[in-house]
């Protein structure tokens, strides 16, 4: 039995970067860049006002005053005139500034004055650079936006856009086939029968690989036949990925590893120090058309989420041409007292607090073992827990693994 660092490492000498491609835009979100970001312009391009409103120059601006406007500069036009001593012009959002002008003053803020080419300000004063930003205060051109292996998130769709990228380099997007395996197993729309429970890993399974960018394929549920089980594993090999869930144990009827060892599977490793989770189980399908890599997930739902969370996601950030490390842990303060067993490293199902001071604080919540997914159901994430200590205190420090 191997740790879960050791099992890290396997993983990642067996993965590797799936080929690149060429991906649109809109198609970006979720995928990891291989090539950084850098701007061709600078943001914004020109001094551009903040509000609707008045251009000035800040020293004009005194009691009673009355002002000359000049022009009116709309978003997409370019002023025509500097501003001269008590000269201003109508200015809306966004619109560059004219020559001179080193402020704004709100439209809320002026009345007419005597003729319709002039206006007053009910203020007294305004200081330099108000409501105006410069060119450049964004970023500028040749600035590095995202680094290359940045995961493109919704966010930064709209930065990319503002500077052209109509399309970035990203690897291929991995391909996961999804089998869960056992006799007891009928779908979620049949009642179960004596013995029966219905197959919940499939579809937890493939929506989290959905939620994590990959393409899914539902290969349905292998029975605990050898014949049956060795024909659906022949199309999960021709993905980059097949997860199996059920029959990596040591019972009677786990038949997987003894069958994808038929198939040529090497195994890397079988067993991981972890709870929940122990009975993992990965190797490599290597031919001179299609590397595979697979996983065996226990059975139980909360021993296979967590395998996925602390196994597969690594996978899958590898192929789609990230790091084997991942950087969605965070830290968070233990809101109660909390008791572990065993020799294992354990997971635990964790409740974020509302918490109004800045610290971030995590409930243990009621967990009746890896088969319990009511508690997966109320949390947000995993707390982490180490072997080598079974009494926690409130106010301790934990590492959190969020959904």
């Amino acid at each position: 039995m191997i740790s879960v660092e050791q099992a890290f490492q396997l993983i990642g000498e067996a993965a590797s970067s799936l080929l690149p491609e060429q991906v649109d835009l809109q198609n970006l979100v979720g995928r990891i860049l291989l090539e950084p970001v850098i701007a061709d312009v600078d943001s914004p391009p020109h001094d551009k006002s903040m509000m609707d409103g008045w251009a000035v120059r800040s020293q004009d601006i005194q009691p009673g005053a009355e002002y000359e406007i000049t022009e009116t500069v709309i978003a997409g036009a370019v002023p025509t005139k500097a501003l001269s001593e008590n000269q201003v012009a109508r200015i809306m959002t966004g619109a560059p500034l004219p020559k001179a002008a080193d402020a704004v003053v709100m439209v809320e803020l002026s009345i007419p004055g005597e003729t319709e080419s002039t206006v007053k300000f009910e203020i007294d004063s305004v200081r330099p650079e108000h409501h105006i930003l410069r060119s450049g205060a964004n970023f500028s051109t040749g600035q590095t936006l995202f680094p290359a292996g940045h995961q493109v998130r919704p966010t930064d769709i709209g930065l990319l856009a503002e500077v052209g990228i109509a399309s970035a380099r990203a690897c291929k997007t991995p391909s996961v086939a999804v089998l869960p395996t056992g006799n007891e197993l009928v779908n979620c729309d049949q009642r179960p029968g004596p013995g029966q429970i219905r197959n919940s890993n499939g579809p937890m399974l493939l929506a989290m690989l959905r939620s994590a960018g990959a393409a899914t394929s539902d290969l349905g549920v292998g029975r605990d036949d050898a014949a049956d089980l060795r024909a659906n594993m022949q199309k999960g090999l021709e993905h980059d990925i097949l997860i199996l869930s059920g029959g990596v144990s040591a019972g009677e009827k786990d038949l997987v590893p003894g069958i994808l060892k038929s198939l040529g599977v090497k195994e890397i490793f079988h067993k991981v120090k972890v709870k929940p989770g122990k009975p993992v189980w990965f190797g490599v399908s290597e031919s001179s058309v299609k590397r595979t890599l697979v996983f065996g997930l226990p059975g139980n739902p909360v021993s296979s989420l967590v395998g996925f969370q602390l196994f597969v996601r690594a996978a899958l950030r590898v192929l789609a041409g990230g790091s084997l490390a991942s950087d969605r842990a965070v830290m968070a303060s233990l809101a109660c007292d909390h008791q572990t067993r065993g020799d294992r490293p354990t997971y635990w199902p964790g409740q974020l607090l509302a918490d109004p001071s800045i610290t971030r604080s995590v409930i243990p919540l009621k967990w009746n073992g890896s088969s319990d997914l009511l508690a997966l159901g109320r949390a947000d994430g995993l707390i982490y827990f180490s072997a080598d200590q079974h009494d926690h205190s409130a106010g301790k420090e934990v590492s959190f693994l969020p959904f």
